[in-house]
């Protein structure tokens, strides 16, 4: 049997999250392989994704000293983690996150997952007092096996941190391909709009989006912009739709799973104008919901879009602006993205994604 531990990083960190969710997910798997056990070294999380694991204070007692208080749950599942590390009944070690505080106690092998290399590949959009390049490099170096979420994540890797090949294991993320989508709608939701998902700042790219839309707008007298999830508009979004004369045609929703689903499948084309990706999971989410994807042509977008994407190049708002015209204005073509989506969609089961990664801990585990 293959005894693997988890630690409280991001599990501390994160009530909802990709990251959290990719972690849950082999979580999931571990738990109906007979050939595994696992450990999660937290006493409490408030996770969504894990909420129904037993950890020593997932109980009222926990609740009431650690829920609220994230400085304290995250001081206490360190400690416990450390504890656990320091430990012997593990034979593999998975950090959910890249601080090194593990570096001096860990006595087994450990693996560690490269989501991006955004801090890496665009380091004009974060600040030099950031330190998480720098723990990502020592966790990384000293880790036994890297996985890369793609293969454009590998190659940064091996470029930018200069990670051996060999050392390094692509293992694609992968969607729930089986169990039926929900769907609910949103009240008040356009009837024609252009979808945007997810966090705007920086490297997103929301002010050429923005600015492609603006002239849309102008030309298409129904057409509106919605924004899912990402929080309410900060100072230069706002100062940007403001701008632009967004105002009355611009909507911002935070919306629930089945609401998200939702939207991919009435939107008239979902946008993903991101500069930098590590995997760009949003586009297996529309793929699934049936929406058209107009996405960039950079990072790993083509590698998992493949031929179901209109791409366009993230830097010139007139290829954003021509990308989402063709869509919105040619029928045949949005008819035959939705279908090739569904097609490429069953590239990336999730159970694909399960089993390299237990076949990798078998691997560093040497059993």
């Amino acid at each position: 049997m293959v005894k693997v531990l988890f630690d409280h990083q991001k599990f501390s960190e994160q009530r909802y999250g990709g990251i959290t969710r990719y972690f849950a997910a082999l979580i999931d798997a571990l738990k109906t392989d007979p050939e595994f056990d696992y450990r999660v070294g937290a006493l409490y999380s408030n996770n969504y994704y894990i909420r129904n694991e037993h950890l020593p204070l997932n109980n009222f007692v926990g609740r009431w000293l650690l829920d609220g208080d994230a400085r304290r749950q995250y001081k206490w599942n360190k400690q416990y983690s450390k504890r656990a590390i320091g430990g012997s009944d593990y034979d593999v070690f998975h950090p959910t996150y890249f601080h090194p505080y593990f570096l001096k106690r860990v006595k087994k092998p450990y693996v560690i997952t490269m989501h991006d290399m955004i801090y890496e590949a665009l380091p004009e959009y974060f600040t030099n007092t950031d330190i998480t390049p720098r723990h990502k490099q020592q966790t990384t170096e000293r880790a036994d096996a890297v996985i890369a979420i793609s293969e454009s994540t590998r190659r940064d890797l091996m470029q930018l941190l200069n990670i051996p090949a060999e050392k390094i294991t692509m293992i694609h993320h992968g969607l729930d391909l089986q169990t039926p989508l929900q769907f609910e709608p949103v009240p008040g939701l356009p009837e024609n709009y252009i979808l945007f998902v997810g966090e705007r700042g920086n490297y997103k790219n929301f002010f050429r989006f923005a600015e492609a839309c603006a002239q849309l707008l102008r030309e298409y007298p129904d057409l509106h912009v919605v924004l899912a999830g990402g929080g309410q508009p900060q100072v230069a979004d706002a100062l940007a739709i403001q701008r632009l004369h967004l105002n009355n045609r611009c909507h911002q929703y935070n919306v629930t799973d089945a609401q998200l689903n939702y939207l991919y499948q009435h939107a008239q084309v979902f946008v993903f104008p991101s500069l930098y990706e590590g995997f760009g999971y949003p586009l297996l989410e529309a793929f699934k919901a049936g929406a058209p994807v107009a996405a960039s042509n950079t990072s790993c977008f083509p590698e998992i879009g493949g031929d179901a994407v209109q791409y366009f190049n993230p830097y010139e708002t007139a290829e954003i602006y021509q990308a989402i015209k063709a869509v919105l204005d040619d029928s045949t073509l949005r008819t035959g993205l939705i279908n090739k989506g569904g097609e490429r969609l069953k590239l990336f089961p999730v159970e694909k994604q399960k089993a390299k990664t237990l076949e990798l801990y078998r691997k560093v585990a040497g059993k």
